[in-house]
């Protein structure tokens, strides 16, 4: 069975036991259907994951005891640098959010003789 991992906002340790926020609680308790003694992960931005387990959920709260941790680095060991060509309107803004959600490092931005693009330099240094 999945295993559902549930971000916690705050420092966790194990041993600790916790309420979730409202809306970590509503998926659990009303999206998922989880009860007493089922197990989740959770997981606070720390590269660490804890185990925990459901020790109350009701209608509008879930608590949990953290049962242990685990190193758990996701972070891509790879460098990636991508060169982009400027492009119109938002579809650069995109290309950006994009690429940084899927882990590239560095962007470069390309001019070139194609490039349907012609910013003034007020302009150019904005979109930079």
């Amino acid at each position: 069975m999945h295993i559902p991992r549930i971000y916690h906002s705050e420092p966790l340790t194990p041993g600790d036991k916790i309420l979730l926020d409202e809306d970590a609680a509503n998926h659990v308790g009303h999206v998922l259907r989880m009860g007493s003694d089922q197990r989740l992960e959770l997981f606070d931005g720390t590269n660490l994951t804890f185990a925990a387990e459901i020790t109350l959920a009701d209608k509008k709260r879930v608590k949990v005891r953290v049962l242990e941790s685990q190193p758990d680095d996701r972070e891509s060991p790879l460098f990636l640098h991508l060169g982009q060509e400027i492009s119109h309107g938002e579809k650069m803004e995109f290309t950006v959010q994009k690429s940084t959600e899927l882990g590239v490092n560095v962007i470069t931005l390309l001019f070139s003789e194609r490039c349907g693009v012609k910013l003034d330099a007020e302009r150019l240094a904005k979109k930079i």
